[in-house]
């Protein structure tokens, strides 16, 4: 775009029609979303403020989407998300590798029967060899994840990612956003604890909802 703007010294309008389709959002994103993430060999996801989906039980999931104000779509979307969760037990299940700051662990979330059962889930899914769980402690200060959650999708040598905002998020193809979201996920990775000590730090919340 900027050979093209220099070519006919456009004073940069090619480059700012670029910037603001990349930006655009499409209506049908989050059903194509779902379908990289069925073909995905390798998901990464951070998330600073809550579970990610794919491993949120069903009661932790309700109490999200209903502390949220969606009521009354609140179970039928629970249904959905279960439903997606059937990728990491099917025959050839994606490598999911999730970080998360240890404030997901401390927030409670519609009760401490909740979040112990939650937790526990959390533990559940640690063990599987397809999953690494690992949390960034509160005192590492700040990283790139406290601009918002994002995931990276490794699809047949591609990547493709998501980026979390208030309303509605955006789906990423554009390979050199994806690169820079999966920078991040490293600069935040390298900043979290080991496997070990992540299901330590999860095993000491769980005590603390009893």
């Amino acid at each position: 775009m900027k050979r093209l703007d220099e070519a006919w010294d456009t004073g940069g309008h090619f480059e700012r029609l670029h910037m603001f389709a990349c930006a655009g959002h499409d209506p049908d994103w989050f059903r194509q979303y779902v379908q990289y993430e069925m073909a995905a060999e390798i998901i990464k996801i951070f998330h600073g403020k809550n579970v990610p989906l794919l491993v949120q039980t069903e009661a932790y999931a309700q109490g999200v989407l209903r502390a949220a104000g969606h009521v009354h779509e609140a179970e039928v979307t629970t249904k959905a998300r279960m439903k997606r969760q059937e990728i990491l037990t099917r025959d050839d299940p994606p490598y999911l590798w999730i970080l998360m700051d240890q404030e997901v662990l401390d927030c409670p979330v519609a009760g401490r029967e909740v979040m112990r059962e939650q937790l526990a889930r959390l533990l559940e899914v640690a063990q599987l060899p397809h999953v690494c769980v690992r949390v960034v402690l509160r005192e590492s200060g700040w990283h790139p994840g406290h601009d918002g959650p994002f995931q990276v999708l490794r699809i047949r040598g591609r990547e493709v990612a998501y980026a979390g905002a208030q309303i509605g998020g955006r789906l990423i193809e554009a390979g050199d956003q994806a690169d820079i979201l999966a920078i991040r996920f490293d600069q935040i990775g390298a900043m979290a604890l080991s496997r070990a000590a992540s299901r330590d730090l999860i095993e000491q919340t769980m005590r603390t909802y009893e």
